[in-house]
């Protein structure tokens, strides 16, 4: 069972003025609609273009209920803290393509094991390149144990 005890304010004020632009951009789409099929409408509306009303009721609605969202949110949260949260029922048991539930896979301890590259040998064993003297001598690495060709 888990309980939601708060919402935070600002991600939740973006999350409605997102959800009131996309209904704006519904009800802009039907009231084009609307105003299409019906001629009297277009008469009586005239000062009115379509597309003012596909642009302008999606900003409208999702200033509108991002500011709502910044007046009401606070007030949620204080019925929250009066009620002490509410109640959810999670049923978080997912299939996964092993068959697995996601619960069982949070369960499981993974060891995680670095992948080396390359054979490192310890800073006592390691001795410093030999420098080389000229372009046609090659030096070996001693960590590969493999020549080193100069490049010119």
């Amino acid at each position: 069972m888990a309980t939601i005890q708060k919402f935070k304010v600002i991600k939740m004020a973006c999350f409605l003025g997102l959800f009131g632009a996309f209904m704006g951009l519904v009800f802009g789409i039907i009231s084009t609609i609307i105003l299409l099929i019906v001629p009297d409408v277009i008469t009586s509306l005239a000062f009115i273009k379509i597309w003012q009303i596909l642009i302008g009721l999606p900003i409208g609605y999702g200033v509108l209920m991002f500011i709502a969202g910044l007046i009401f949110i606070p007030l949620v949260n204080l019925t929250l803290k009066i009620i002490k949260g509410i109640d959810l029922d999670l049923d978080l048991i997912e299939s996964t393509s092993a068959g697995k539930s996601i619960a069982s896979i949070a369960n499981e301890k993974k060891e995680i094991k670095p992948v080396i590259k390359y054979p490192v040998k310890s800073a006592k064993d390691s001795s410093p390149l030999p420098q080389m003297t000229n372009s046609k001598t090659t030096a070996q690495n001693p960590v590969l144990k493999t020549p080193i060709k100069p490049t010119i």
